[in-house]
């Protein structure tokens, strides 16, 4: 309830859910900000993990500036659901998809340039696959 209540809408995973991928661009057409998540979930390791291409084609498609965003301590933060933990969020210079020095017309290529710009804001031990 409270996650529909702030916008939020599910996307199927392990496929290109077409319906998702049309509201992200509903959203920002509307003038809404969207935040994703281009790995799909969380990660186990706390690391990086390859993002998938979905990031890509709403990018692409919708011009839209990008904001990176690095969420830090969260996995800290489940393992101890009794005390503080301090979760740290930081951004990064906004871009458009147009202006990565990537080939345009490879999706993964694209997710992948998106990615690492989150990268670089987080701590190197947990960039992962975008060290």
């Amino acid at each position: 309830f409270l996650l529909r209540a702030i916008g939020a809408f599910p996307v199927r995973r392990g496929e290109a859910d077409r319906g998702a991928l049309r509201m992200a661009l509903n959203v920002i057409a509307a003038g809404q900000p969207l935040g994703s998540f281009a790995e799909g979930h969380r990660s186990e390791s706390g690391q990086l993990i390859r993002g998938h291409p979905g990031v890509a084609y709403v990018a692409q498609h919708s011009g839209a500036a990008l904001v990176p965003l690095a969420v830090i301590g969260t996995k800290r933060a489940r393992l101890g659901a009794f005390w503080r933990r301090d979760i740290l969020i930081r951004v990064g210079e906004p871009f458009r998809a147009a202006d990565l020095a990537v080939n345009a017309h490879d999706p993964q290529a694209v997710t992948d340039a998106i990615m690492r710009r989150v990268a670089v804001l987080m701590p190197e031990e947990q960039r992962g696959v975008y060290r």
